[in-house]
């Protein structure tokens, strides 16, 4: 089957989606033209997943590939450095976006109602597109499962295009809404005390990830000691943060009116960029 759609995309999201993939940064990079596992795909290509057929570009926005890049897609069994759960991983080697020295790396994962995620095996054991959107369902015959997006690695070059990353990622969320995914996660890099060239802990809440606070945080000053989030901090002293905050797990909710949908859809606003 084509992709699906929910009614919180057609309602909502449609509008953003489609100004995003008009802006010229999407339209130099986004457009699903890549080599993929030895073979050239462009924007008449399709890809599937599963019993989902994409086209390349839908493929190049879920995965995060930008034009002429070699992907490879490797299977993960076991828990991975940064805590990278089990799943499907996608490599992105681009020398001309991405840093130096870096490969991107993006993974489909399987999660139980606890958040733990499990190794989701062959494709014709799960098949990653029989879900029903907009609620992410159970894979068969394995009760309280759902797929997310994992962000195991994304950096790019410095002299990349201004806000290439959040029109990368905003399009990655909304894909991944829509075939009824759960959360996007990552380590949102940096802060106190960690590499000071790191800017994920303050740059991804902008785009509504969130994550608990330590208790050290909420003790830190009187005013945040009925915060339980990060996004409940920032509202507080985005300073703060900015000064004081540390690196940890962070998840974006693709659930439909999620506050994660809120606080990305009024960023890409400010920027103009929807």
């Amino acid at each position: 089957m084509t992709l699906p759609t929910t009614d919180f995309f057609e309602k909502t999201l449609r509008a953003a989606y489609e100004a995003l993939c008009a802006l010229p940064t999407a339209a130099l990079h986004l457009n699903g033209i890549f080599r993929f596992q030895g073979k050239d795909l462009d924007e008449a290509s399709t890809f599937q997943l599963d019993d989902v057929t994409l086209t390349s570009r839908q493929a190049a926005q879920l995965l995060m590939v930008f034009d002429c890049s070699r992907v490879v897609e490797q299977e993960q069994h076991n828990i991975g450095l940064d805590d990278a759960p089990p799943g499907t991983y996608f490599t992105v080697i681009n020398r001309e976006v991405i840093g130096e020295g870096h490969k991107n790396r993006i993974g489909i994962y399987l999660e139980e109602g606890d958040g733990t995620s499990l190794h989701f095996g062959d494709a014709d054991q799960v098949p990653l597109g029989e879900i029903d959107p907009p609620a992410a369902q159970p894979v068969e015959g394995q009760a309280d499962m759902a797929r997310a997006v994992h962000v195991d690695h994304f950096f790019l070059r410095r002299q990349a295009p201004d806000y290439l990353g959040t029109v990368t990622f905003a399009l990655c969320a909304m894909i991944a809404h829509r075939l009824g995914f759960t959360r996007i996660s990552l380590i949102a890099g940096g802060g106190h005390g960690h590499n000071p060239e790191m800017i994920g802990y303050f740059f991804w809440p902008k785009l509504g990830f969130d994550a608990p606070l330590e208790p050290e945080e909420t003790a830190a000053r009187l005013e945040f000691a009925a915060c339980i989030s990060v996004q409940e901090l920032l509202a507080i002293d985005r300073q703060w943060w900015y000064d004081n905050g540390t690196q940890r797990w962070m998840e974006f909710d693709l659930a439909a009116q999620s506050p994660a949908w809120t606080k990305l859809l009024d960023y890409l606003s400010e920027k103009e960029l929807i």
